[in-house]
């Protein structure tokens, strides 16, 4: 038995940050998915020798006769946190895939284990890939991480998934440059132009906006802090690209419009949620060339991506534009 370390939740928020993944695992297997977590132990390299099979929490193997032994182990099921020393003490570590030899310190060093569920609303996590597909090297982020050279990822990412919560992935540090809210996989991330150039990764539960002189602060020169007004200056839509409308004489219809093929959210800017519904509406009018929105409603489209025209770019919404009548 060794002693105790320092708890995890001791550590900080910086050390919690972010999990590096194993490299010299096999093919994966961990994936999360209904059923009951599972993992084997294994004596010897190769899931050879003696080996024990757990279907849950774990907190000290002394109670299996196994405290110190693995020495290789297969995931069948779900991600799984593994500790050096019993109740999840000392180094800590997530596993996703089968490790056929325990290398890095870990072999017969484990005296603790459990399953991790990440899910929408419980606990956050995103894990980032330097290859397209999911492959190459890994990175497990669980907490504002706002400067990727802290975790030797910085520009690595080609690929990622969300396994927990949703997630504001941005350009550069400190959330500056162009941002994007992610709740599901990326599997290159060229699709988004975010292929190598994402620096730093919230969960939107611990997101601070950059202070308006950041150069990523979101809402333009016609933003007021005052709840509902936005004068319309910084509505970053040019006539012609809102999609979807009917046009008659003195009045387009849109049943449901979108620019850059997104659905237009009912906020002015994701950084604020004080501007929108009516102001919104009346912002794609004025941008149109017409005095404002005599009509519009909400649909609720998902917690999606919608294009949010004080931003001028795409995130996560709770709802967007429907049914909008400019009039002249």
């Amino acid at each position: 038995m060794k002693h105790f370390g320092k708890s995890l939740a001791a550590l900080g928020a910086a050390a919690l940050s972010f999990v590096m993944l194993p490299q010299d695992a096999e093919a994966q297997r961990g994936r999360p998915g209904g059923g009951t977590p599972v993992i084997e132990f294994f004596e010897g390299p190769n899931f050879t020798g003696r080996s024990v099979r757990i279907d849950g929490e774990a907190p000290d193997f002394r109670r299996i006769n196994f405290n110190d032994m693995p020495g290789s182990f297969r995931i069948e099921r779900s991600y799984w946190e593994l500790c050096f020393d019993i109740n999840y003490r000392s180094r800590c570590q997530i596993f996703w895939e089968d490790a056929p030899q325990l290398t890095g310190g870990w072999n017969r060093q484990i005296s603790s284990a459990r399953p991790i569920e990440f899910r929408r609303g419980g606990r956050e996590a995103l894990m980032m890939f330097s290859e397209p597909n999911f492959g190459g090297e890994a990175r497990m982020i669980i907490a504002n991480t706002d400067n990727f050279n802290s975790i030797q990822f910085n520009d690595r990412a080609r690929s990622l998934r969300v396994l927990g919560g949703d997630w504001i992935v941005c350009e550069h540090a400190n959330f500056a440059g162009r941002c994007e809210t992610l709740d599901n996989e990326v599997s290159d991330l060229r699709r988004l132009g975010l292929d190598r150039t994402i620096s730093s990764a919230s969960p939107t539960s611990q997101y601070n906006p950059p202070a308006p002189s950041n150069p990523g602060y979101g809402p333009g020169p016609g933003y007021n802090p005052n709840p509902g007004y936005y004068d319309g200056t910084g509505n970053h839509l040019r006539p012609g690209s809102v999609f979807g409308g009917t046009r008659g004489a003195q009045s387009t219809y849109y049943a449901s419009p979108r620019v850059s093929g997104a659905p237009v959210a009912r906020c002015m800017s994701s950084f604020d949620q004080r501007a929108c519904d009516q102001v919104t509406a009346d912002a794609l009018c004025r941008a149109e060339g017409f005095r404002g929105a005599a009509f519009f409603a909400i649909t609720e489209q998902g917690r999606g991506n919608h294009y949010f025209i004080g931003d001028g770019r795409t995130g996560f919404s709770s709802g967007a534009l429907s049914d909008v009548l400019c009039i002249r």
